[in-house]
């Protein structure tokens, strides 16, 4: 009978698992896909050689925005 319960059991875990898997990975690809917009947006808005240290802090900004988002998927 327990035999029965930890093999129900490893697979009641192992199809959770398996359900989160599809998620945490489209979470990802939200969060390139919200990172790449990010960039080109900021590429877009300081395309001027004297918009650099303001480039720099958006694409900064975006980065850090990017591994918020990743740590989100993760927990």
């Amino acid at each position: 009978m327990i035999k029965k319960w930890s093999i129900v059991s490893l697979v009641f875990v192992l199809l959770v698992f398996g359900f989160s898997l599809p998620s945490i990975a489209g979470c990802k690809s939200d969060c390139q896909s919200d990172y790449e917009s990010a960039v080109e947006s900021c590429k877009q808005q300081y395309d001027e050689p004297d918009d650099a240290q303001s480039l720099q802090a958006c694409m900064d900004e975006a980065q850090n925005d990017y591994a918020s988002c990743i740590n989100e998927c993760d927990s």
